[in-house]
């Protein structure tokens, strides 16, 4: 983990060990189309106990830069059996079939950016370091899609990737990308954290209802969520 992260403390004071997951704000994808909906991973997961009679709370830890990510699967794959999970460390994925890369990227800005876009290749798989490109969607990165055949199944995701307190690298928020063209992508530093087990790396039904919303955009390094004896979260930042 950078100096510069995100952190996510939970509380929980109902009566029963629960689990709890963080995904984040489906990210943007503007300009172009994509061969499917946008799909969401879980950054973390883990369970806790009842805070006021243990003491105990989970420590979510997420780095605040931003990176481009790309998967390829050799052989079809469903979503839901997607793990887009890599080491920072080897920047491949151990799973059969399956491959990723991703860089650090620069948001572009309204007077440009000069590493706001990234040029994947496919064999084998890999982003090239990323340099500035004109007609990128402002707030967001690039990525230069080369050709490839997505039908009759997508066997390519690409989008936003998180980096968590383990040192991992997860598919935040992807989609299936047109070939030949620069895939525009803007995400949000805005994270929820959600009652329920989902293992880190799986998609995750996107769904915001009756969660607790951590929101980095405005400035606060962490939040701290309660999840409370009637089943609402609240989520209060600090500094």
């Amino acid at each position: 983990m950078t100096s510069s992260s995100y952190q996510i403390i939970v509380r929980n004071f109902s009566q029963t060990t629960q689990y709890f997951y963080v995904f984040q704000k489906q990210a943007a994808f503007p300009l172009l189309p994509s061969h499917g909906p946008i799909l969401s991973g879980s950054l973390g997961c883990q369970s806790i106990g009842n805070y006021a009679s243990s003491g105990a709370q989970i420590n979510f830890g997420l780095d605040s830069q931003v990176y481009a990510g790309a998967l390829s699967t050799k052989q079809a794959a469903s979503p839901s059996q997607l793990i887009a999970l890599l080491s920072l460390n080897a920047a491949t994925l151990s799973v059969v079939g399956s491959s990723s890369a991703f860089r650090p990227v620069t948001l572009t800005t309204v007077d440009g950016s000069p590493d706001n876009c990234t040029t994947l290749t496919l064999d084998p798989l890999g982003l090239s370091a990323p340099a500035n490109q004109a007609g990128v969607a402002i707030g967001g990165f690039g990525i230069n899609v080369p050709s490839y055949t997505p039908l009759p199944r997508p066997e390519l995701y690409c989008g936003v990737v998180a980096l968590n307190d383990n040192q991992a690298i997860i598919l935040s928020s992807f989609v299936a990308p047109f070939p030949n063209a620069v895939m525009n992508c803007i995400p949000k530093q805005i994270f929820f954290v959600k009652m329920g087990y989902q293992p880190v790396g799986s998609t995750v039904t996107y769904d915001e209802s009756n969660s607790a919303c951590c929101d980095f955009t405005i400035g606060y390094a962490s939040y701290t969520v309660t999840y409370k004896a009637d089943g609402t979260f609240s989520a209060t930042g600090g500094p």
